[in-house]
């Protein structure tokens, strides 16, 4: 009874702020002979106009879109208010937060113009929020004023739903014994409205370089398309263009690949003059990444690879910014002895000695005597190891790194991995393969 007879002094209303729609119509059919009226034209053929319609509902509301209204509060009693007071929060599931708080000043230091209203003045704001969360959100909003009775307090809730626009649901998929990941994720609009994808990218985590896969070459979408009407665009699946693998140099440095080719401003992968979603639509979009080279030697890839990223935009130009959860890796078994190349030649002229350098750590509390040891199935192998075929490494401390090289030959030209090598436990007799090693070009000699 006391709130309501607070809102008879002040009128406290909110309005979201968002574009206008265009109008639609539904054509009606009339003969040619009809007298007085004009003849159809092409317009005539479609159910949109050229009108704008202001928004009847609250409407929905989507994650990753700036939530915009307007506050007003009035004073609609007959007489002067003072030390008026607003405060603005968004509460969600997960928390509560200050989004404007209009403080009256303390008593002798009162500012007419901002903390006072008189008969018929308003105090209004225009409040911003970027949703994070979906799900239910209230808009709490609390007015304080004194009139001549004294303080008197009142709290309006505006209760509304964000939905997610779009689902995303990724995959990863090593790549053999390397370390490079493939991470393929579907986007489906999950709208009852057609939405424009601005960007669509994948945002690494610290320890990953990418490069999409998710490119076709074809002709160049410099702008989202406004499609009002006409044939659906075909479905094309994507291909990745050329040789994107990265590049490991004579002395070791990883180098990244060229970055495909893009298909405009927009930043999209080409799918032609596809730049949108309709309802339901779902587009699948791949990226590569391998690891940086760690900053210490026996040190494992995180397990965490990054984000997906996409900006979108409403068939009336509003924005959306979403990001997906962090994208996990399955990570391998964490292995007693870890090997890591250091460098390998890129190329290698055929019946030339060249080396690769390695190092192992012991990631076991004990201490290890280890022997480097070539199989004899090794021979026969288009690379095959030279030197002698087992040799005692210094002792292996827990915890520490021992840095080696292995001496191979190239006996058949082409594209091989050198194999066949292992590094045995001289007491427990295990054996771990020393893999994955960069693969070696052989080539004829001049």
């Amino acid at each position: 009874m006391a709130a309501q007879q607070e809102e008879n002094l002040v009128s406290l209303k909110v309005m979201r702020l968002c574009r206008p729609s265009l109008v639609q119509q539904q054509p009606v059919p009339l003969p040619s002979e009809a007298v007085g009226m004009p003849s159809p034209g092409a317009a005539s053929s479609i159910a949109l106009t050229g009108w704008l319609t202001l928004p009847q509902s609250f409407g929905d509301i989507f994650l990753g879109e700036t939530f915009s209204c307007y506050i007003s509060l009035a004073n609609v009693s007959g007489g002067e208010l003072t030390q008026i007071a607003l405060k603005v929060e968004v509460q969600t599931q997960v928390q509560r937060e200050t989004l404007s708080a209009q403080i009256a000043p303390p008593a002798g230091n009162s500012t007419p113009e901002v903390d006072t209203l008189q008969a018929g003045q308003t105090l209004d704001r225009i409040i911003k929020y970027e949703l994070k969360d979906v799900g239910v959100h209230i808009l709490i909003c609390s007015a304080s004023f004194c009139d001549r009775d004294g303080e008197r307090k009142f709290r309006k809730f505006f209760k509304f739903q964000v939905h997610n626009p779009l689902t995303m649901k990724s995959k990863t998929h090593p790549l053999g014994a390397s370390e490079e990941i493939l991470v393929e994720t579907q986007l489906q609009n999950a709208t009852s409205r057609i939405l424009f994808l601005e960007s669509v990218a994948f945002t690494p985590a610290g320890g990953f370089e990418v490069t999409p896969l998710t490119s076709l070459g074809a002709a160049a979408v410099d702008e989202p398309p406004i499609v009002l009407g006409g044939a659906d665009p075909c479905a094309v699946l994507p291909v990745a263009h050329g040789d994107q693998r990265p590049t490991r140099t004579g002395d070791g440095r990883v180098v990244p690949p060229a970055d495909p080719p893009r298909s405009g401003s927009v930043g999209l992968p080409a799918f032609g003059a596809l730049a949108y979603l309709k309802p339901g639509d779902t587009q699948q979009h791949m990226y590569r990444l391998w690891p940086r080279p760690p900053t210490a030697v026996g040190a494992r890839a995180p397990s965490a690879l990054g984000r997906m990223d996409v900006l979108w935009r409403g068939a009336m130009g509003e924005a959306g910014h979403l990001q997906s959860s962090t994208v996990q890796r399955r990570a391998p078994p964490a292995r007693a002895l870890e090997i890591s190349v250091l460098s390998s030649p890129a190329s290698v002229p055929i019946q030339t000695p060249f080396t690769v350098s390695c190092a192992v750590t012991n990631t076991t509390g004990m201490a290890r005597e280890l022997s480097v040891r070539s199989s004899a199935s090794a021979s026969s192998l288009p690379i095959v190891a030279t030197g002698s075929c087992s040799h005692r490494l210094a002792p292996l401390a827990p915890g520490a790194t021992l840095y080696f090289s292995l001496a191979f030959l190239g006996i058949e030209p082409g594209v091989h991995t050198p194999a066949g090598v292992t590094l045995v436990d001289v007491h427990t007799g295990e054996a771990t393969e020393i893999e994955p090693l960069a693969p070696v070009l052989v080539v004829e000699a001049e």
